[in-house]
């Protein structure tokens, strides 16, 4: 079953867009604090297009890709609503083909969590590596073993969104063999007078600061950053619940 395919509509109308805005807020001032000033940006998992968005209304050349079709056109009604230019492809960022094409590359939203083994999540790294220019930056984010195994699982069962329309429900569970969690998704949709069931399994994995390092050694690329909050840019804690990486190429 493909994620992000019928909860595509949930997402939308759901709150999880707010963690992109916040990210176009601050991108600016990391940009100055490393002193870049990038034209073009590949927003990787774009989603629905809210970061590649708010980062052409900026003035910046945005290519947004995500493996949902569904997610896209999203993205697309809404560039077109905002009246900016954002090129959206639909693609597995495990295999990305750009060659030195872009200032700076972006995946938000433990979209990199999604990969499930090092070696995809290498294929990853690698894409955005050849993608970018030299001397272009890599900002990242991901959960950590403590978001994923003890956040998520905080309210095992929870009601997410409740509106006269939409109806959605999350169930979190974590693994701590194959360190995986799992998050079940049972939504409802309201249309006319009748109510449409959607079911999804979205599968996280958490990985050690020390394998995210490596993994982007083995590729080629310098850490400049790590930060456990991206709003302060401290360092990592042990109860951080996710970690935000700038990398240069």
């Amino acid at each position: 079953m493909k994620i992000y395919k019928n909860f595509a509509y949930l997402y939308v109308k759901g709150r999880y867009s707010r963690f992109s805005e916040k990210m176009a807020e601050i991108l600016p001032i990391i940009l100055e604090m490393f002193d870049v000033k990038p034209q073009k940006i590949l927003d990787i998992a774009c989603g629905e297009g809210t970061f590649a968005v708010e980062m052409a209304k900026r003035g910046f050349q945005v290519v947004g890709v995500d493996i949902s079709e569904e997610m896209l056109k999203f993205a697309k009604e809404k560039a077109k609503n905002e009246n900016v230019n954002v090129e959206f492809i639909c693609g597995d960022m495990r295999s990305l083909d750009f060659d030195e094409e872009f200032d700076l590359a972006t995946c938000w939203y433990d979209s990199l969590n999604y990969l499930l083994t090092l070696e995809d999540l290498e294929k990853a790294f690698t894409g955005v590596y050849s993608a970018l220019k030299k001397g272009g930056l890599f900002i990242f984010d991901m959960n950590t073993k403590y978001g994923l195994a003890i956040g998520w699982t905080r309210r095992p069962c929870y009601i997410d969104q409740e509106t006269e329309d939409v109806f959605e429900i999350h169930q979190a569970s974590y693994d701590f063999e194959s360190d995986i969690a799992t998050l079940k998704i049972t939504g409802f949709i309201k249309e006319g007078e009748t109510w449409t069931r959607i079911d999804e399994e979205h599968k996280e994995k958490a990985y050690t600061l020390r394998e995210i390092r490596e993994c982007l050694k083995r590729v080629g690329f310098k850490e400049l950053a790590c930060w456990g909050s991206i709003k302060d840019m401290s360092e990592p804690q042990p109860n951080s619940g996710r970690v935000f990486f700038v990398v240069q190429k």
